[in-house]
């Protein structure tokens, strides 16, 4: 039977808390989401303490996503070839001891301190992928847009409300009291996923690893709609993002006299993807594909209200609509991944996913003042809400793409329904008595 990836019934509408297992996984990543919004702010009030400039925050910050973009590729070769909850306790087990050394490697020269946030960074490349590739072992179909809307809540809950828990507990205790708490947590992280079963191997895992790489690329390029959908999430991340990032703190200051709005339309921005998360926790559309391009698509506001609003409002409005957007495009998304994507290969997919995604958004940070500088910003701020709606509509174009969804004559060789329990090698009598083989 062909998979659509709209369930329905008992099973969507019970959640994802009536999976076992998938409780210690989310408290694995809630608990990893804490110190990966913990550790940074911490690092920085330590630099800035100590007096260092900007050139010496900017290097030790820069480190953690060299190590992210580094370490993501590798990391989900080593998910789906040795073990997920392995790949997810390791790099836990890494950052901790990472975050452990800092106290000492801030009062060093800079490189040190650089180098554990670089540790840092490589282990979140590693647990990402991983961590996606886990939701799609544990959680069956029907309650995976309930776990992935879960996981995007808790995420931004420590996004918002991390940087200043530790501001106040560096102001009262100083900063290693939250590298220590960092320390703990990615401890909790690595022991909640350690009885989590590992997924069996596939005969084809014995690849090398060149060839590892190849079958994730491969396989990501089979699936039109994630190639269609990666590209227009590169269109907004470069285009659209840079635009707050960059003239969003100069229009504030400039055009409304204050840096209060600055700060209002992020805080707008993260109220609105928890709202598109809460919503994405029940409402599992008929069309995941559509409703995720519409959401990515209504980012183009925020350049359209920076470019002609002079009251603060519809700036405001803008942000709380584009962060529910972000959310209608991520839970689908992710759902997708885990239900078309072959599960032997689910992990160096999410991977590409997190590489190309992560890599190429700071090319909109290059471009942009240089655009600015030649066509005004108010032209470039109306070519970037063109350019999204542009990059949305044609990626509506692309097969699949409405429902996230791969004809079977696109699947690979090796790829298996989620629903159908792979054989195990040497255990051909025990299922032919009726056992039942280890899904995934």
């Amino acid at each position: 039977m062909v998979r659509t990836g709209q369930p329905r019934g008992r099973e969507a509408r019970s959640g994802a808390w009536s999976v076992p297992g998938f409780g210690p996984l989310w408290l694995s990543h809630t608990a990893d989401a804490w110190a990966v919004s913990l550790l940074p702010a911490a690092v920085t009030l330590a630099l800035v303490h100590r007096g260092e400039g900007a050139g010496a925050l900017g290097v030790v910050l820069a480190a953690k996503t060299l190590g992210f973009v580094v370490a993501t590729v590798p990391g989900g070769m080593i998910a789906d070839r040795w073990s997920r909850p392995g790949a997810m306790t390791l790099a836990c087990l890494v950052r901790a001891a990472a975050a452990a050394m800092l106290p000492i490697a801030l009062l060093g020269p800079g490189w040190a301190a650089a180098g554990c946030v670089l540790l840092a960074g490589a282990g979140e490349g590693v647990f990402r992928p991983s961590y996606q590739a886990m939701v799609g072992d544990v959680v069956p179909e029907p309650q995976r847009q309930s776990a992935n809307a879960l996981s995007t809540i808790s995420f931004r809950l420590a996004l918002v409300l991390a940087p200043g828990m530790a501001t106040t507990m560096t102001l009262w205790t100083g900063s290693w009291t939250v590298l220590l708490l960092t320390t703990v947590l990615w401890g909790l992280a690595a022991l909640a996923v350690l009885r989590l079963p590992s997924r069996r191997a596939h005969p084809h895992d014995t690849e090398s690893i060149l060839g590892q790489f190849r079958s994730g690329v491969r396989e990501a390029r089979r699936h039109r709609w994630f190639v269609a959908g990666l590209l227009m999430l590169v269109v907004v991340l470069s285009a659209g993002e840079a635009s707050q990032l960059v003239l969003l703190p100069v229009i504030s200051r400039d055009r409304f006299g204050t840096e209060v709005v600055y700060a209002a339309a992020l805080t707008t921005y993260s109220i609105g993807a928890l709202t598109g998360g809460a919503v994405m926790t029940r409402w599992i559309p008929r069309r995941p594909g559509l409703v995720a391009v519409i959401g990515l698509a209504l980012y183009a506001g925020i350049p359209l209200a920076l470019a002609f609003s002079w009251v603060v409002w519809p700036v405001l409005v803008a942000y709380f609509v584009a962060g529910v957007g972000m959310e209608l495009f991520n839970v689908p998304w992710f759902g997708a991944v885990q239900r078309e994507v072959d599960p032997a290969l689910r992990a160096r997919v999410s991977s590409l996913d997190f590489l190309v995604s992560y890599s190429m958004s700071p090319l909109g940070l290059v471009l942009l003042p240089i655009a600015v500088s030649s066509w005004g910003m108010q032209s470039v701020l109306v070519g970037t809400t063109v350019v999204v709606l542009v990059a949305g509509a044609a990626s509506l174009t692309v097969p699949g793409m409405p429902r996230f969804h791969t004809p079977p004559n696109r699947r690979g060789p090796h790829h298996r329904s989620d629903r159908t329990p792979r054989p195990i090698p040497g255990d051909a009598a025990r299922q032919a008595s009726g056992g039942r083989a280890s899904p995934t």
